[in-house]
This record gives structure tokens, sequence and C-alpha cells, in this order.
């Protein structure tokens, strides 16, 4: 069973995916690779919750899934597996917390947003799979 946080970690990040479609409707592309980015990690930091009782406080989703390999030895294969097929992906939009609210001199375009959108639902879904 899911804890009260770990759920509300969750159901944020999924709001924060909404608004980021809202985003790319818009045409506010660095927005959608912002929100993309902050959903993925509040999302993995609500799998990690479930699954280990915690999660790292840091920003990179990565990281994150170390966290939850080192204490989760159980999953440590398909983690590390995902991670390898990912890294570039996982990087990218781990990059983008910051990159896209003070990289100025970068004109997001919509196969920018698209990208980070479908990164994130890569993240989610790996993420169900670990609760399952």
């Amino acid at each position: 069973m899911v804890s009260n946080e770990a759920n509300d970690l969750m159901i944020k990040a999924q709001r924060y995916m909404e608004l980021a479609k809202l985003a790319l409707e818009k045409g506010f592309y660095s927005e959608v690779c912002f929100l993309s980015s902050l959903a993925a990690e509040l999302y993995i930091k609500g799998v990690s919750l479930a699954i280990t009782g915690g999660f790292p406080t840091v920003h990179d989703l990565r990281e994150i899934l170390n966290y939850i390999r080192i204490n989760r030895k159980s999953e440590s294969t398909i983690i590390d597996e995902f991670i390898r097929e990912n890294r570039e992906e996982l990087r990218l939009l781990s990059n983008e917390y910051l990159v896209s609210r003070y990289n100025l001199g970068y004109t997001y375009v919509k196969e920018d947003a698209e990208d980070c959108l479908n990164i994130l639902l890569k993240v989610i879904n790996f993420g169900n799979k670990l609760l399952q």
C-alpha cells in the first residue's frame, strides 16, 4: 500500500504533467520542459517513498533511481537497465529543472517540449512498474 505522503507526491506530479500539456497547447515550450522535469522528479520521489520509506533531496532523476536501487536490492537489475537504456534522456530532463528557466540564449521549439513530455511519461510508466 502506498502511503499518503507518497500518493500526494505522485498526484502533485500528475497535476504538473497536466499543466505541462496545457503549456504545450499554448506554445509555452520551455515551461513544458520545466514542468515535465518537476513532475518526473516528484513522481519518482513518490515511488521512492512508497517502496523505500524515503527519498534523496536531489533533483537528478538518475540519483533518485540509484537511491531506490541501493535501498531495494530486489529492484536493482531493472533500475540499472532503465538507467542504462535512458541515460541521456534522464540527464536531459533532470537538467531542464534549471536550464529551462535560466538559459535565455536558447529558444525552445515544439519538438523540445514534446521530447520532455515523452521522457516524463517513460519515467511515470517505469515508476508504476516499480510499484507493482
